[in-house]
This record gives C-alpha cells, sequence and structure tokens, in this order.
C-alpha cells in the first residue's frame, strides 16, 4: 500500500469479523464489517450457516417428512424403479466438480521450502480466486484463475538471481529435500 499509493488500497483493507486478521477486499466491498478472511474463516462460517439452515429444516414439518423418507429408503433392501431413477438424479446433482487443469500440459510439481504442490491442488486451491482479485487490486490486471495458476508456476520454476554453481543449487536441493 505504500509502494502504490495512488490505487488507494487503504480503503479496501478490511479487518476479518472473527479472527481480527487484515486482508484485503474488493472495493465493492469496502465499508462492510461483516466479512471474514478467505484464509479459512469465511469457510468455516459457511459451513456453520448451513448446519443451521439445515437444523431449521428438519426441525419443520416438511423437513421431517423428508428425513423420515430418507431414512427409509437408506434401510431398504430392493430399491424400487422410483429411487433408482431419483438416485440417478441425486448423484448427477451431487458429483463433485471436475478438477480444473490446463490443457496440454505435463504433471508439474512446485517446490518451496520443503512443501511439495502439485498441479492440482494449485488449480483447485480456494485462496486462488482471493490471489486473483489482490492482483486486479495492486497490478489492474484481470487474469483468469488458468492464467493466474499458470503465472505461479512459472515463477516458481524460476532460479533465484544469487549467483551459484549449479552443483550448489543441487546439494541446496538435496538438503531441503533428503532422499
Amino acid at each position: 500500500m505504500e509502494s502504490h499509493p495512488e490505487l488507494q488500497l487503504e480503503r479496501c483493507l478490511v479487518v476479518c469479523q472473527q479472527c481480527k486478521i487484515r486482508f484485503l477486499t474488493d472495493p465493492r466491498n469496502a465499508r462492510r464489517t461483516n466479512l471474514r478472511c478467505p484464509f479459512g474463516c469465511r469457510e468455516r462460517a459457511r459451513r456453520q450457516s448451513a448446519n443451521r439452515r439445515s437444523t431449521a429444516h428438519y426441525r419443520t414439518p416438511l423437513g421431517r417428512e423428508t428425513k423420515e423418507r430418507l431414512n427409509r429408503r437408506r434401510y431398504r433392501r430392493t430399491p424400487s424403479v422410483g429411487d433408482q431413477v431419483q438416485r440417478t438424479v441425486d448423484t448427477q446433482a451431487t458429483s463433485p466438480p471436475e478438477p480444473r487443469t490446463d490443457e496440454g500440459e505435463g504433471k508439474v510439481e512446485l517446490r518451496l521450502h520443503g512443501v511439495v504442490l502439485d498441479e492440482s491442488s494449485v488449480v483447485n486451491s480456494r485462496m486462488l480466486p482471493y490471489l486473483q482479485m489482490v492482483v486486479r487490486l495492486i497490478e489492474g490486471i484481470r487474469l483468469t484463475c488458468q492464467e493466474l495458476a499458470r503465472l505461479l508456476r512459472q515463477a516458481q520454476r524460476q532460479r533465484s538471481l544469487a549467483f551459484r554453481r549449479r552443483i550448489d543449487y543441487v546439494l541446496r536441493f538435496l538438503h531441503q529435500h533428503p532422499p
């Protein structure tokens, strides 16, 4: 924020309602006081809210009826045709999304001080949209998640700027990642 005072990022700096960590948010959310950080608090609050909604629903007469039907279906030995149709609709609706990957690129692993990140964990990370928003705020560049993941992979492949012989790089790597 000090290096780019013209961007006026101070207004985008907010405090997490739960853990009190300061983080950057989208300018449209700058004045909100009920925000949670993308480092875990937001996901935790979302799960708690979903649990409250589910509990409230199953305490209603319609919810009790639905839960009884689900429980009966669970213990039924031979499913009926209607249940099979419903089960295929349920599995199609609740199937996890396909992992996002860049086509045409091989398997890539990022190594960062002893931590190994494979390509799928980087591409499917929940932090990627937050990084995308931070890059847009600071640099003024709109990147897709795939473009940002590609840039992160490229940045991790670069060697340090310090002058070292090749053997020094190899020994450093072996020291950090013993066999």
